[in-house]
């Protein structure tokens, strides 16, 4: 396996991923080779300058046995762009592609924009977003030591440009830090489209550099993927499966190894098949199609980002979003091989019944680009919600008082339904092979460990 580092790093940001490893008795035959790019630790005399190429050049001797390429931060988009420069050459790819903390290629790195800024603000931005040392602000050495990698690896991510090409077809998992201010696990899912071969999204305890701070947590989270075993969900943690189901009434099947173990919920919307398992009964999932197109609604590239990508605006109205975004009735209860299967409920009507006054009022106050964007979310997370309260209440009763609102959500209910303020919602963009869709889940958690398949035919 080998490993590229974040901006900044060198190769002993790996020593304790090597450790952990090494040390694991079911991955005996795997070597991590961390690669050290020039300008930092023994190669401190070299400027700190490095191209695809050149990292594609000290991988390439090896392709021919099976590897594996994980980046963290930069260092993710720089393997994604080696495993591209090495499937232009003609040379086997690699068997995983790991990417940890780091935005999908296609997307800016908002904290990119702080490579324009002088060397202060340079660096309390580091020190406040992405977990760079502290003392980098006050130790003159360090400073002197650290700050041209710095400048020269963020103006790499700066200037950095994605040209679109076909998708990988090797797995790619993403890993993401729960206290990850910069990358959340929503900013992670970008990356299945870059995959033909079957996406997933671990979440680990631990912020944006979780690769040097928690490498135990994520060489069992590595070795996990590659032996193919399966655990049963934490307590605070939701397992996420999205597929194409043939029998929606039983998702058994793909959930077997959680016998006895989870509550298994679900959702169906055209063709997708969402499954959550999780240790608690009060969880409640929703997926919807974003339209049948590859188009996303408007917005639809980022929650966080109104009137984005815009395809041609919807009327003003919130009704006529509603056939886009309408999903298959729920089916009636399935098997469980884990505990309770929950059909997600799809609520009175057809999406545009489900939004209280205030969520169609601030629909219709936005701008028109987004108001289907805001509508989607809206009927998303009423879904959501209601099938973790599972008490038959009237989802137009309940309001969220901020659809721009990346979340996640805590929705405020009327008269008599003030318990529906024990769940909090979260959104999920997903890119499928059927085109763009929208996910929601509802946790009676103030933060939630995510942990997202999405299998080969989906994926990509």
């Amino acid at each position: 396996m080998f490993c590229l580092p974040y901006a900044g790093g060198g190769a002993s940001a790996f020593t304790g991923l090597l450790r952990e490893l090494t040390d694991l008795t079911d991955l005996p035959d795997l070597t991590v080779t961390p690669l050290q790019l020039p300008g930092r630790e023994n190669r401190i005399a070299e400027p700190p300058a490095f191209t695809v190429q050149e990292i594609a050049d000290e991988i390439a001797p090896a392709t021919d046995a099976p590897y594996l390429l994980y980046g963290h931060s930069m260092g993710a988009r720089l393997a994604f762009e080696v495993a591209r420069e090495l499937r232009r050459r003609g040379l086997p790819g690699p068997r995983r592609l790991y990417v940890g903390g780091a935005h999908p290629p296609h997307r800016k790195v908002p904290l990119a924009a702080s490579a324009d800024l002088p060397d202060d603000a340079f660096i309390d931005q580091l020190v406040r977003r992405s977990g760079a040392l502290p003392e980098l602000k006050h130790v003159p050495e360090l400073r002197e030591l650290l700050l041209p990698v710095l400048r020269a690896d963020f103006a790499w991510i700066k200037n950095y440009r994605y040209a679109p090409e076909p998708p990988l077809d090797c797995p790619i998992v993403a890993f993401t830090g729960l206290d990850d201010g910069e990358v959340g696990a929503e900013d992670m899912l970008g990356w299945a489209r870059h995959t033909t071969a079957g996406f997933r999204l671990r979440t680990l305890r631990g912020g944006h550099l979780f690769v040097k701070d928690r490498p135990a947590e994520l060489a069992a989270l590595v070795a996990a993927d590659l032996t193919g075993r399966h655990t049963p969900p934490e307590p605070d943690e939701v397992h996420l499966w999205l597929d194409q189901h043939p029998d929606p009434a039983s998702p058994g099947r793909l959930l077997r190894h959680y016998d006895g173990q989870a509550t298994i919920t679900v959702s169906h919307a055209d063709g997708l098949t969402l499954l959550a398992a999780a240790c608690d009964p009060g969880i409640g999932v929703a997926v919807m199609r974003a339209g049948h197109s590859t188009t996303p609604p408007a917005a639809a590239s980022s929650p966080s980002e109104p009137g984005s990508g815009a395809s041609p605006a919807a009327s003003p109205a919130v009704s006529p979003v509603v056939p886009s975004v309408a999903s298959s009735p729920a089916s009636g209860p399935g098997r469980s091989y884990g505990g309770p299967v929950t059909p997600a409920r799809e609520g009175a009507g057809r999406g545009g019944a489900e939004l209280s006054a205030g969520e169609r009022e601030q629909i219709e106050g936005a701008a028109e680009q987004d108001r289907r964007w805001l509508a989607l979310r809206a009927v998303a997370a009423k879904r959501a919600l209601m099938a973790a309260d599972g008490q038959g209440a009237d989802p137009a009763l309940a309001d969220f008082p901020d659809l721009a609102d990346p979340g996640p959500w805590r929705a405020q209910g009327g008269p008599g339904l003030d318990r529906l303020a024990r769940w909090r919602v979260v959104h999920l963009p997903l890119h499928t092979s059927r085109g763009e869709a929208l996910a929601a889940v509802a946790v009676p958690y103030d933060r939630v460990r995510l942990r997202f398949d999405m299998p080969a035919e989906q994926a990509g």
